[in-house]
């Protein structure tokens, strides 16, 4: 069994004032499956009665004055419930991540840190969580390994946004202060995946609510004595980590648009928000914004099987002669990170082996042609000696202006190499339906690349994203990568030797905030308020819901 190195552990944590309690708790938690079937949630709850005897704070309503001033104003979008696995709109799921904690977090660097997980093992397919101890909830009960394989259970249906990312996780089973789960395929960055919010099991909470988090803050209801009662976040006392927010309270605030949220962000009545740019960039914005990074690679798919193709100088000349920066600038404005190999350039431990296939040289596009006999005619295309042109097809969405622009400057800057393409429109579906079919020379694509950075659909047959011969040295260096076997660098250096896929560049979305607000530091999709704790906010006056 390998202990997981390499995480970074919260700076402090509480006393753990409950350590007898758990202690004496551990003999008597049995061995519980998280199958709806398979859980005994009676004799979960009846062991919580017994050990702990405690009750839901069911009162929770704060009195702040006639002006009813908070320090932080958000948006949310009515009708959504703050259930972290039912929500459906972006800005309550962000909302989500101040109410609730995770076993692990990944960072802005792309590396996963403890939360309430104290260790990590893998055994194969085995992985081990121990919890912390002395976490509680909002309420004070405590975090057990019930609360995490109940969360688990709620993670794990297909009405949760998190289903996709535990499809690898047959089972999960709870014992003390030690939770484990089966993983379906062995990858030695499965445990990765493991980040979804804990929530607290209790059978007796009233399921109109939302379930309880042991995050930085909570619910409760604002009371000034003379404007209706309004839901706001306080701050949890209870937190496990001692540097605290200073943020007190956040009102919440509902809005339509993205660009009516940009406007109240920019006249200081919301304060933050966050945008992964899907629906555009916003214009002219006149307030303090940071850059995200996003997981998600824009692409090149490369059918080998086509005899040009599968001529390793022709690919890396279409690498050469693309320059991702181009690509980035073109399609998303500059909000894009040029690829420098498969992995985001931000994540360090693939960084620094990054070197092939984000070069841009034409001289070294016109060399990898030149060596495989391509020479350019009359017309400008460049022919083998029988005469036949290089020429491809490219696919793309029509429904992605992105996209399209990106391909536009991709066809561009072939065309001065020689090598002509012809862009094709289809719809969404009809582009995932020739790519599993093999019917395309070329495709361009955005892949979502999940926490343990699992990247073999793209370059591996029967798979539906690549089509072609098996590329022997990037699915073997890989897959013993994926065991523990083998290292990163091995596989990198072999992908960039095969260059089954072309990587072009990684998208980033926007999180703009107002003036009032000091001490952002580095974010990422998944961690919106990352140590939020060295925030300084200006208190700016009341929160006014009045604006139009």
């Amino acid at each position: 069994m390998q202990e997981v190195s390499g995480l970074n552990a919260p700076k402090k944590s509480i006393a753990a004032r409950l350590m007898a309690a758990f202690l004496a708790a551990a003999a008597l938690f049995a061995l519980t499956g998280c199958d709806d079937t398979d859980y005994d949630w009676k004799a979960a709850e009846e062991r919580r009665s017994q050990l702990y005897h405690t009750s839901l704070d069911t009162d929770n309503k704060i009195d702040l004055g006639r002006n009813g001033e908070t320090d932080m104003t958000l948006a949310y979008t009515a009708g959504d419930d703050f259930n972290p696995y039912t929500c459906q709109s972006t800005l309550t799921k962000n909302i989500c991540y101040l109410l609730y904690d995770s076993m692990i977090q990944i960072n802005p660097d792309f590396e996963p840190e403890y939360v309430i997980a104290k260790s990590v093992k893998i055994d194969h397919t085995i992985v081990t969580v121990k919890i912390r101890s002395g976490i509680v909830f909002s309420n004070g009960d405590p975090l057990t390994s019930d609360d995490i394989s109940y969360s688990f259970y709620l993670a794990s249906r297909k009405e949760s946004c998190y289903y996709e990312q535990l499809q690898n996780v047959t089972s999960c089973s709870a014992k003390g202060m030690t939770v484990t789960f089966m993983m379906k395929n062995e990858h030695v960055n499965s445990f990765r995946l493991l980040d979804f919010p804990i929530v607290h099991y209790d059978p007796k909470a009233n399921k109109n609510l939302p379930p309880l988090g042991s995050g930085r803050y909570k619910f409760a209801t604002l009371s000034d004595g003379v404007t209706p009662d309004r839901t706001l976040l306080v701050r949890n006392g209870k937190w496990y980590n001692p540097d605290g927010v200073s943020v007190e309270t956040i009102a919440l605030k509902e809005l339509p648009t993205v660009e009516s949220i940009v406007h109240s962000i920019e006249i200081g009545t919301v304060s933050y928000m966050y945008t992964d740019m899907r629906d555009g960039t916003p214009k002219n914005v006149n307030a303090n914004y940071r850059k995200v990074d996003i997981n998600h690679l824009l692409y090149l798919g490369v059918n080998t099987n086509d005899t040009a193709l599968a001529d390793e100088n022709v690919r890396h000349a279409i690498s050469y002669a693309i320059s991702n920066t181009e690509v980035a600038a073109a399609g998303f404005g500059g909000m894009a990170l040029a690829a420098t190999g498969p992995f985001t350039p931000n994540w360090k431990e693939a960084a620094q082996y990054q070197t092939g296939s984000g070069r841009s040289s034409v001289s070294l596009a016109k060399d990898a042609l030149d060596q495989s006999g391509y020479v350019i005619v009359n017309n400008g295309i460049r022919e083998d000696q029988g005469g036949k042109q290089l020429s491809f097809n490219l696919l793309i969405c029509r429904r992605n202006p992105r996209h399209m622009a990106a391909a536009e400057s991709i066809r561009n800057q072939l065309a001065r190499v020689g090598i002509n393409v012809d862009i094709t429109e289809i719809s969404g579906q009809g582009l995932i339906k020739r790519a599993s079919e093999g019917k395309y020379h070329l495709y361009l694509a955005e892949y979502a690349v999940q926490n343990d950075m699992d990247i073999g659909r793209l370059f591996t047959p029967e798979e539906g994203l690549y089509n072609g011969p098996v590329p022997y040295d990037s699915v073997r260096t890989y897959t013993n990568y994926r065991l523990g076997l083998g290292k990163l660098e091995d596989f990198i250096q072999s992908f960039e030797g095969e260059l089954p896929f072309i990587p072009l560049c990684y998208r980033m979305g926007m999180a703009v905030y107002a003036r009032s607000i000091e001490g952002v530091g580095e974010i990422c999709e998944d961690q919106l308020f990352y140590d939020m704790q060295k925030w300084k906010v200006t208190k700016t006056g009341p929160s006014s819901e009045d604006e139009s």
